[in-house]
């Protein structure tokens, strides 16, 4: 039944592709010797040159319109070359070429301030070799650090003025769970990004909502124009314990076929450790618990990718990619030594880690894309849990299984219409099945009562139209709203996303934008199985099967100030807000870990962003944010709470040019953020410094990077909760502070450009 409904919604899609014609208009700037020309502006207008829309030039010289149009007028412009204009019939893949001003002067060299953000169709829009000019950013995962506004809490990415951010590649939704899409980006190179979007509503035919950055990742165009491409990289990571990394990217370029293939490896070795200080009530006595946690976690993973992408004709194009990433070699390891628990505990795989993705999607010249994707993920884990003390002994095995598979197909269409008005619209199906099981293995006694097995079937389906509207000159417009049903189990749900953005030019250097987004977040499939883990002999995380997604809403007004100065008014509202937070138990000596819907969680505030420099020695980067935040929860397992807070961050992001002969660069980084709050608890104030240098050599073919992170390790927060009947504090034991040196060697440049897939709910804890 599965696969013939799997058939028949391909053949559906399939069918889709014959109903629409027409053609989008794109091409390609070169010089007169053929080489690309970056950064040209092309405006595209109507035969009686009214304009529709402008577009830039990427680095291999593309530019693209959505735009469905038998006869328009091109004009292309670049500081130094002649304008261009030409008009068109029935051309959809045009080459235009650019001659240099014969007024240009060979021995005077004009500096000026080169912009880092434009706004492009509603997107922020940062050159990235540009901004990470002399920063000693090695990979993807640190170049986005840079992005402003964007930080890190806790592993996870933070936007200021959205909260959460998804990380999508080429306008792709990733199916990585998240903690190994953040180890991915760890590990493939900075070099890889030409560019960043911040979108604070993005576009629905990214088949995500709310905030997101999408990496445009280097094109094939300039393999194809350079030949073989690649580049190799390694890296060692001097933390607690030692971590190593490395891997290579090849781009193979042909007349119509490009194939990448990619290849990381990361060998991590991480220290953990937790002192608790619980004044726990149980049983009418409030009872004193002190517990020392120390352990250790390794692991090896292996990042795998190999892709096509042929070029039918000058507009259709097909693409396949297959992804795998295969994490080995788990060995968890904690023992607690304290007033309540003598315990050891040890998890490793029984078999490795592993994550399959095929992704296969058309292109057509007339604007549909189309596409199947197939996501397998299976794990198996032992944990292996010891209780030493006298009176509590105990010992069992923990045997945890979960196959996952993931069934995705999509559909796009978008038509330029008169008026300047764009329609797009588009469909989505997904389908997922999850098969998990626990099973206890107990010396000491009967635990099958605590067994667990079950299958959770998913089903998601959406449809969205969108609208995009240019209201003069000055005023621009894009309004969509998508339908979505969801099943889970016996649980069903009709739910509209309405989303908006408007965009305001006062004047060339000055930019208002209104950005407005509704979304729905999805708990991780773990968290919605009644299971239990030990953490030691007192905390322990129970799963929730009454666990349901909860509704964000979001809502940012930008102002853009010489396409540098940002300060950004934000509000967010999530309605049934969920996280995971201890509870210390009222009828018996546990700390439980379990993930709760609340009420809702509310922040506004302000964000600002501002550079500065000192001729081409020093440049600065200043962000200041200042934000309240409250949530509230009626039904905290048997308590309720209200809480809230004002919170300040700042950081600075200074790089300086030492030398340049040698080509050697400095870069100095301190951040601050005041206490904050998780429901009912408080983290502590933190705050850190980072330092680097890079040395870049060999033509520039070749760097090295010598880094220190979070020097003082003082980036790890402490987590105190005094709320009605809780009363604990947790230090943690950092191990963020790392010396890292690494090196890189490029070859005949490196350009590789693909999509990711998406399972940010696989996995479990």
């Amino acid at each position: 039944m599965r696969k013939m409904r799997t058939t028949l919604l391909m053949t559906i899609f399939a069918a889709a592709a014959y109903v629409t014609a027409g053609a989008q208009i794109s091409g390609k700037v070169t010089n007169r010797n053929g080489a690309p020309v970056e950064y040209a502006t092309v405006v595209l207008q109507t035969v009686d040159s009214l304009y529709i829309n402008a577009a830039y030039t990427d680095s291999a010289g593309r530019f693209a319109f959505g735009a469905e149009m038998p006869a328009y007028r091109l004009i292309a412009q670049h500081l130094t070359y002649d304008t261009y204009e030409g008009g068109y019939l029935n051309e959809y893949d045009i080459t235009i070429e650019l001659s240099e001003k014969e007024n240009a002067l060979g021995e005077v060299v004009v500096k000026g301030e080169r912009t880092v953000v434009k706004l492009v169709d509603g997107r922020m829009t940062y050159d990235m070799p540009l901004l990470l000019s002399g920063a000693t950013a090695g990979s993807a995962y640190e170049a986005m650090l840079r992005l402003p506004g964007v930080r890190e809490q806790e592993g996870s990415l933070i936007l200021a003025g959205a909260g959460g951010v998804t990380v999508i590649i080429n306008g792709q939704a990733t199916s990585m769970p998240h903690e190994n899409l953040m180890a991915a980006l760890r590990m493939y190179p900075a070099e890889m990004i030409q560019s960043a979007e911040i979108m604070y509503s993005a576009p629905p035919q990214y088949h995500m909502r709310g905030a997101a950055i999408n990496l445009i990742l280097k094109g094939e165009e300039a393999g194809r124009n350079g030949g073989l491409q690649g580049q190799a990289n390694a890296a060692y990571k001097q933390k607690h314990f030692a971590n190593y990394a490395g891997g290579f990217s090849l781009l193979i370029p042909a007349s119509k076929l490009t194939a990448d293939v990619n290849y990381a490896f990361s060998r991590g070795h991480e220290r953990s450790g937790l002192d608790l200080y619980s004044n726990h009530l149980y049983d009418g006595t409030v009872n004193m618990i002190e517990q020392s946690n120390r352990g250790s976690r390794k692991s090896g993973v292996h990042n795998i990718r190999l892709g096509m992408n042929y070029r039918l004709t000058e507009g259709d194009r097909l693409n396949i990619a297959y992804t795998s990433q295969v994490t080995g070699g788990l060995d968890n390891r904690e023992s607690s030594d304290g007033t309540f628990s003598l315990s050891d505990t040890h998890k490793e795989n029984s078999s490795p880690t592993q994550m399959h993705n095929v992704l296969a999607d058309y292109s057509s010249g007339f604007g549909l894309k189309t596409g199947i994707e197939y996501t397998s993920y299976n794990t198996h884990t032992i944990q292996r849990f010891s209780e030493r003390m006298p009176g509590k002994e105990n010992e069992f095995a923990a045997d945890a299984k979960q196959e996952i598979d993931r069934y995705r197909l999509f559909a796009d269409q978008q038509h330029t219409l008169p008026s300047e008005l764009t329609l797009s619209y588009g469909a989505q199906y997904m389908y997922a099945a999850d098969r998990s099981s626990q099973i206890y293995n107990s010396a000491a006694g009967d635990m099958s009562g605590m067994d667990i097995s079950s299958r959770l079937t998913e089903h998601t389906a959406n449809i969205y139209l969108g609208i995009g509207k240019s209201l003069g000159s000055k005023l621009s417009m894009n309004a969509s709203v998508t339908g979505e049903y969801y099943r889970l189990a016996a649980f069903e749900e009709w739910t509209a996303f309405p989303a908006l953005e408007i965009t305001y030019f006062i004047a060339p250097s000055k930019i208002l934008q209104l950005s407005f987004s509704s979304d729905k977040v999805y708990p991780a499939y773990w968290e919605m199985r009644g299971a239990v883990s030990y953490l030691n002999g007192y905390g322990e995380i129970r799963g929730n099967p009454l666990l349901r997604p909860y509704r964000d809403y979001s809502g940012q007004l930008n102002y853009i100030l010489n396409g540098k100065y940002i300060l950004t008014a934000f509000y967010n509202y999530m309605d049934g807000y969920s996280m995971q937070l201890p509870y210390q138990a009222h009828d018996r000596p546990a700390l439980i870990y379990k993930t709760l819907n609340f009420d809702y969680k509310q922040t506004a505030g302000l964000n600002l962003i501002a550079p500065f420099s000192a001729g081409t020695v020093l440049n600065t980067r200043l962000t200041l944010s200042g934000f309240y935040d409250r949530v509230k929860s009626s039904h905290f397992h048997d308590i309720s709470f209200a809480k809230d807070n004002f919170v300040f961050y700042a950081r600075t992001d200074n790089t300086v040019s030492i030398s340049s002969k040698p080509n050697v660069s400095l870069e100095l980084n301190a951040a601050y953020i005041s206490k904050n709050i998780q429901g009912p608890a408080e983290l502590t104030s933190l705050w850190n410094l980072d330092a680097g240098l890079k040395w870049t050599f060999f033509n520039n073919m070749a760097e090295l990077r010598l880094k220190g992170s979070d020097l003082f390790n003082s980036w790890t927060p402490d987590m105190i909760m005094k709320y009605d009947t809780q009363n604990l504090r947790m230090n943690l034991i950092p191990d963020a502070r790392a010396i890292t040196l690494s090196f890189t060697l490029k070859f005949g440049g490196y350009n590789k450009t693909y999509d990711e897939f998406d399972s940010s709910r696989f996995g479990t804890k």
